[in-house]
């Protein structure tokens, strides 16, 4: 009897055991290992947002076993109550995970449409959980894989470019000998290339950009600058230590301890915000960051919008946030967007942008600025991620009030719609403005503090972005390397401003050396740059990632980009908006071009429908750019959008993949008149010189 009853129990524990097993294997295969491969190849997910081990470890085994632990644990309370129900909901349960699993399985294949994907994963779904529910030997199938979860775990953690977050190196602070006094400030910017900062002159366009005319003015602007890498997590490191950019390099302070803190920190005191990187030790540069439970809580938000990405099918896909315009914060810069109370007759624009992550860290950076404390200098560093997309910001400050922050016409690095890819380029000039204002505001607070005459101001651009149809937007190409490489750098030192301009080729591992030789400070390492300052000509050649062209010929292509800017935007504000053939449109009166009636219907989107019924006085939001869907239109239709009475922007419609026709119409801020706006859209027909529109049905949705 006691042995019979041992089998017994032994028969009960085995076959939760069995279903556990079931779980962890398909959860393995279809949550964890794809999760795995991805930020495997990509460490920088937990570099840049300063993971420590601990937190990956917890993470790793997060992701490896409480899916299929939380599964389990339901079906043995719904066993509890009906032993057949258990059974149907483990096998539901399995279906779902293979459905997953097969889901990516099917992409990797080549399909992309959202039925066929769904409809064939649910298939597959289906058919594995019948298979396990009559076939035994799919359930030893299932227990020959079971080590399959331990194992992807061991790959992620041992031996995968993880393990050195996870096993970092013992690396020493070792600080330079300086006695450099004065306050050094430095302001490092994101994806901007230098052409958008200029004029038709080659000068800094003053009326666009008053601040960093200013800049230019009072200090030493070199001109052709190049960087090495159009990732950040490349450049920035190079920036900061002088040394090239190397394969396999994370940007954490073990792989490069050489630095600009390790250089000034024994001397400094430092003052440093940096976002995509961690080059500062915490021995220098420690304080009061995010605790265990707010960093694991950003990366499991952040990995939950990872993993959606690899399972969504590409239409769908459209809608997640981007996870290709920073590291972290994943979604941040739409919520805030949403949160925003367009109702709040806010005191200034700036409180209410205060709420986007970027500009609240940009905020407390102007706070920390002050006059030294303990007889010891500072050095100040921001790096900010402006005017990096999304590109959501006018010039006043004011926000665009979107549901997707995302700007159309690209998939993943490549733009598909040249139209589109021009729109982003105007979004990207606009956003440009306000990064100016943030300067100036940058400015104000230097003077008011007495730093501005003291201190070495430093203000640079990590690497350039593109826009161009059917071409990458920041993966070197031979059509876009000029976009990429030329980059501002600005140096103004301490005492009277002066204005200089050094032609001479500059790449960013210069400026390093060039701080150090702006302060007279002797490197005692050595770098593979050397100061903007030296003399002779600079190097001969342009090397961005693994693509590389002649230095002259970069030159006049960079010219080229110039004149193409011009013709496109103009170099006045209003220029901004017009797009050809039919640009000469904006602000034109609806009495003046006599509009026939026409077929077809838009409906925009919820987002700007609700602030086009009603805009608050002073509201931070603004309903451009306008989007929605066209029917009875076909794309590449150009439209024209009158608010209130006058042409305020055209665009072509657009179809990506599947879904339906859309349109994305980007207007000026001075198009919208506080309260209730009157919108009517138009077909374009007919030569640029005498256009003809044809009014179409208008729908605001919600």
């Amino acid at each position: 009897m006691a042995e019979a009853s041992k089998r017994g129990r032994a028969a009960g524990l085995r076959e939760p055991a069995i279903r556990l097993a079931h779980l962890l294997v398909l959860s393995g295969f279809a949550l964890a290992q794809p999760l795995f491969d991805i930020l495997a190849k990509h460490a920088e997910f937990f570099a840049v947002r300063g993971s420590a081990p601990s937190d990956i470890v917890l993470f790793a085994l997060a992701v490896t076993f409480v899916p299929a632990l939380v599964l389990w644990v339901v079906e043995l309370a719904v066993g509890l109550v009906h032993r057949g129900a258990s059974l149907l909901l483990h096998l539901v349960f399995c279906g779902g995970l293979f459905a997953f699993f097969a889901i990516q399985v099917l992409g990797r294949l080549g399909l992309e449409g959202t039925v066929v994907l769904i409809v064939g994963a649910a298939l597959a779904g289906a058919a594995a959980a019948l298979a396990l529910w009559r076939t035994r030997l799919v359930g030893s199938f299932l227990a020959i894989l079971s080590p399959a979860p331990l194992v992807f775990l061991a790959i992620f953690l041992f031996f995968s470019p993880v393990a050195d977050l996870v096993f970092p190196d013992s690396v020493e602070v070792a600080t330079a000998q300086v006695r450099a006094e004065a306050p050094v400030v430095v302001l490092v910017l994101d994806e901007l290339p230098v052409v958008s900062l200029l004029d038709r002159d080659g000068e800094i366009d003053e009326g666009r950009y008053p601040n960093f005319a200013r800049l230019a003015r009072e200090s030493t602007w070199f001109r052709n600058t190049t960087t090495l890498s159009a990732q950040t997590t490349r450049a920035v490191p190079a920036i900061l230590s002088g040394r090239l950019p190397k394969q396999g390099k994370l940007p954490v302070f073990q792989d490069h301890p050489r630095n600009l803190f390790t250089l000034l920190g024994g001397r400094y005191r430092l003052n440093v915000q940096e976002s995509q990187t961690r080059l500062c030790p915490n021995e220098l540069c420690g304080g009061d960051g995010p605790d265990t439970s707010e960093r694991l809580s950003s990366l499991y938000a952040d990995a939950r919008v990872v993993y959606a990405h690899l399972v969504a099918p590409p239409a769908l896909a459209e809608d997640l946030p981007a996870i290709d315009e920073a590291w972290t914060g994943f979604g941040e810069e739409g919520a805030a967007v949403e949160n925003l109370d367009a109702s709040t007759e806010a005191p200034s624009v700036d409180v209410q942008t205060f709420y986007l992550g970027r500009i609240r860290d940009f905020n407390r950076f102007l706070r920390s600025l002050g006059p030294s404390a303990g007889g010891a200098p500072t050095l100040s560093l921001l790096h900010l991620l402006m005017p990096h997309g999304p590109w959501l910001y006018f010039p006043d400050g004011r926000v665009s009030a979107v549901s997707q922050p995302r700007a159309p016409g690209r998939d993943g690095e490549h733009w598909w719609d040249e139209e589109l890819a021009l729109q982003a380029y105007q979004r990207h000039l606009l956003q440009l403005g306000y990064t100016d204002r943030l300067l100036g505001r940058l400015f104000t607070r230097l003077e008011k503090t007495g730093l501005y005459d003291s201190s070495l101001l430093v203000v640079l651009a990590d690497h350039g972005i593109a826009f161009r149809g059917d071409d990458d937007r920041r993966l070197p190409t031979e059509k876009n390397l000029q976009d990429l490489a030329f980059v501002p750098f600005f140096v103004k030192l301490p005492g009277k401003p002066e204005r200089q301009v050094v032609d001479r080729h500059v790449r960013i591992v210069d400026v390093l050396p060039t701080i150090a030789d702006a302060l007279d400070v002797e490197l005692p390492w050595k770098l593979d740059g050397q100061s903007g300052f030296a003399k002779g000509p600079g190097a001969d050649e342009v090397q961005v990632g693994r693509l590389s062209a002649p230095y002259d010929d970069l030159l006049a292509r960079r010219d080229d980009a110039l004149r193409r800017q011009i013709e496109l935007f103009g170099d006045r504000n209003w220029d901004i908006y017009g797009l050809e053939p039919y640009g000469a449109l904006l602000a034109r009166p609806l009495e003046a071009l006599a509009p026939g009636q026409g077929d077809g219907t838009v409906t925009v989107d919820a987002a700007g429908s609700r602030l086009l019924r009603s805009l608050p006085a002073r509201s931070p939001l603004v309903p451009s750019p306008l989007s929605g869907t066209v029917s009875g239109v076909d794309p590449g239709t150009w439209l024209a959008v009158a608010v209130n009475g006058r042409i305020a922007a055209v665009c072509k419609a657009y179809r990506h993949g599947e879904g339906p026709v859309r349109f994305s119409a980007l207007a000026p801020e001075s198009a919208f008149r506080t309260g209730a706006n009157d919108v009517v859209f138009f077909r374009i027909e007919g030569p640029a010189k005498s256009p003809q529109l044809s009014e179409l049905e208008t729908t605001l949705s919600g």
